[in-house]
């Protein structure tokens, strides 16, 4: 049934007898206050309720929140739901909304004085970070003890502190223009001789008259073409470099010869390359010098010495070296793209707002102006931006706006906003949630800046709990999001790509843990070392599986019927009128079992999900997660919040016993190319059941169908 929160004094005196009827069958827990105290309260805006429609369509009053209080510390006085309501969550949604009203009026801190003998109400206000501050006793006719509590809001001021928790040290990265690179003569002769890297050479030039990256050349281009060329009026290719963007001359000659003879020790002669002591490679050096002395974004190339001494030139000389085609995986999307968002849930349906549908939503929930020209004015310019909505019928309570960076090492802008008092509020975070960081590392590893605004506690909180963090610079919260599983094979891309995009330094060498250390040791951007456990880096760079020396796994089938909701994999448009279950929005989803299996379903592990070939099913391994916990649940109450991360309706079919196997998992990555079972038996992964049944899997199978899925 669809809720209301109603705010308006002349609607709200309306329903004053509901109220107050409300309020006097719970006086043991409220207390008592005379009627007219709840008219004052209406009159002066201290209350707001929860509306719905009765069988006869007459709005009626499920719930109310009563608050008071002196800026800046406010007070909750009554929260009441009405009984056949109070597992619909009411009365959290009216909290949640008093604390998005308090936060965007600079409010610090509310309290609760709730009776110690109130086992609900103490837990209740728990839940809600209301923290246990001091007690005194009650009055002497009921002998209670009132406990004092107070949650600090998210709200700036003179003295705010940041919370203790790990500092990535990422600074805002958003750019005001594209990344400038220069280039060597390979990467012209690969575009105007046809050579093999042709095509990824128009792309990049093709980029770059999109505005999407600047190119540019150091002086020892020119010089090394001059060289070269048979005739230099008549050299068609020097002719064409010589309009090519140039790189100013060095303010210092010497310094150029300096940090040449420097780049030419690091590169060629302490490796013993063969090249040591040709006039090519002193012109590369200078190529190097003149780009790290110009400060360019980085300088691309396909030649193997030079690639091969990029860790020490970007460490010793500050140059960041790039390969053609991993280049052309850094950069940013084209204005014009947008991923499809279009879906159904029960009573709401997902797609994009336009950018006049989103300001107009955002300006309406309170959202300051400069946030919103941040992710919906005109500055945004050729940046591309995606964005998603809620909709129930025509109203938008709902939305994302995700902004790409402009360049190549930008961080991506994240505002979202939802209705504070909606009861589905959580649902509609953790989904928006959810897909805009796995758009935003859809490609590459990425950093994403959630934008802080007052009054929206739901997204912060949820935020946080999927590994965004506090940045120590201010209220907004960042997440460096991999976006693919890591393996020894891809580990040097990923560490490469991760420290351009973020600016993290990942360990050199692939963690082994042969040094009886369990733990990854990262580079912040701001060069502080931090030791994570393989476990909680899983959980800061999701969503990723980290495939660490000796990490097995399962494989478990699943028919496609239910894989296409559960895990998003369905290939078809589906139908309008079919609506998604509240699972298929959720990041934490459940794989219902048999209990046999419980042994194999253990905490931690990746599970990996085999379609079936019934019913049209492809016959192969098509997403992975990881397993959070699993637990035997009785048949009977299966109900609530676990029913609702499933997409089962008939249990009876996955066991004879009374209970089944409710494993929960996270992180899930829909694989780029399915692992067919033709594989997987070449491999040996597929069990003596051939994959009926719940399937260990070794670490060396684990990481065979990963490289599959991802080769292309």
């Amino acid at each position: 049934m669809r809720t209301t929160l109603e705010r308006d004094p002349t609607k709200l005196k309306g329903h004053l007898s509901e109220i107050i009827a409300l309020s006097n069958g719970e006086k043991e827990a409220l207390g008592f206050l005379p009627n007219a105290a709840y008219e004052d309260a209406i009159a002066q805006r201290r209350l707001f309720a929860m509306l719905a429609e009765d069988e006869e369509g007459q709005s009626v009053i499920v719930g109310y929140i009563l608050h008071g209080g002196v800026f800046p510390h406010a007070r909750v006085q009554q929260v009441c739901t009405k009984p056949g309501w109070r597992r619909h969550k009411v009365a959290s949604a009216l909290v949640d909304a008093l604390i998005c009203d308090l936060e965007r009026a600079g409010f610090l801190t509310v309290k609760a004085k709730v009776a110690s003998d109130l086992a609900h109400a103490q837990a209740f206000y728990e839940r809600h970070g209301f923290e246990p501050v001091a007690s005194k006793a009650g009055g002497s006719t009921r002998g209670r003890t009132i406990v004092f509590r107070v949650r600090n809001l998210a709200t700036p001021h003179l003295f705010s502190t940041t919370p203790t928790t790990i500092d990535l040290g990422l600074p805002k990265r958003f750019g005001t223009e594209a990344s400038f690179y220069t280039f060597d003569l390979n990467v012209l002769f690969d575009l105007v001789k046809n050579r093999q890297r042709h095509d990824s050479a128009c792309a990049l030039f093709g980029a770059a008259l999109d505005h999407r990256i600047r190119l540019g050349i150091a002086a020892e281009f020119i010089s090394e073409l001059r060289r070269t060329s048979a005739g230099q009026q008549t050299d068609p290719i020097l002719q064409m470099a010589l309009q090519l963007p140039r790189l100013p001359p060095p303010v210092n000659t010497q310094d150029l010869e300096r940090l040449a003879n420097e780049i030419y020790e690091i590169v060629f002669v302490s490796r013993r390359n063969v090249g040591a002591g040709s006039a090519q490679a002193q012109s590369d050096a200078r190529h190097l010098a003149h780009s790290a002395l110009s400060r360019v974004s980085g300088f691309i190339t396909s030649d193997g010495a030079i690639l091969e001494a990029r860790d020490d030139l970007l460490t010793k000389i500050g140059i960041d070296v790039a390969g053609l085609d991993e280049l052309l995986t850094l950069l940013p999307e084209r204005a014009d793209h947008q991923s499809p968002t279009e879906r159904r849930g029960d009573g709401f349906e997902c797609r994009a707002p336009t950018t006049d549908e989103a300001a107009a939503y955002l300006m309406g929930s309170g959202v300051p102006a400069s946030v919103i020209e941040e992710v919906c004015g005109a500055s945004i310019g050729r940046t591309a931006v995606w964005r998603s909505g809620i909709w129930e019928g025509s109203n938008l309570v709902a939305a994302a706006c995700l902004v790409s960076p402009i360049s190549t090492t930008g961080e991506y802008r994240l505002l979202i906003n939802v209705d504070a008092g909606h009861l589905d509020r959580e649902l509609y975070a953790e989904y928006l949630l959810d897909v805009a960081v796995k758009q935003a590392c859809f490609s590459n590893p990425a950093a994403v800046r959630l934008l802080s605004v007052p009054g929206q506690p739901t997204v912060s909180a949820l935020a946080t709990a999927r590994g965004f963090l506090t940045t120590g610079t201010g209220y907004d919260l960042v997440k460096v999001a991999i976006g693919q599983p890591i393996t020894r094979e891809n580990w040097e891309s990923i560490r490469h790509t991760t420290r351009r995009k973020t600016g993290l330094g990942l360990p050199a060498h692939w963690p082994d843990f042969k040094n009886g250390l369990y733990s990854v040791t990262i580079t912040s951007a701001s060069g502080q070392s931090l030791e994570l456990s393989p476990e909680r880096f899983e959980d800061m760079f999701g969503p990723t599986l980290y495939l660490w020396p000796g990490r097995e796994a399962v494989i478990v089938p699943i028919q496609r019927v239910y894989a296409d909701e559960l895990l998003g994999t369905n290939t078809q448009a589906r139908l309008s009128f079919i609506n998604d279950r509240d699972a298929s929005f959720l990041a934490r989803r459940a794989y219902v079992n048999t209990p046999r299996a419980r042994s194999t379903m253990r905490p931690g592990l990746p599970i990996l999900f085999y379609e079936s070939g019934k019913n049209g099913g492809r016959s192969a391994v098509i997403a992975a997660g990881r397993i959070v916990d699993s637990v035997l649940v009785p048949k009977e109450t299966a109900s609530g919040d676990t029913a609702r991360r499933m997409v089962v309706d008939d249990l009876s079919e996955f066991s004879a016993m009374d209970e089944v196997l409710m494993t929960t998992f996270d992180n899930l990555i829909v694989f780029p190319a399915p692992v067919r079972f033709a594989t997987l038996k070449e491999v040996g992964a597929t069990g003596s059941s051939n994959l009926i049944s719940a399937t260990a899997l070794s670490h060396e199978n684990l990481v065979r169908i990963i490289k599959a899925a991802w080769t292309k």
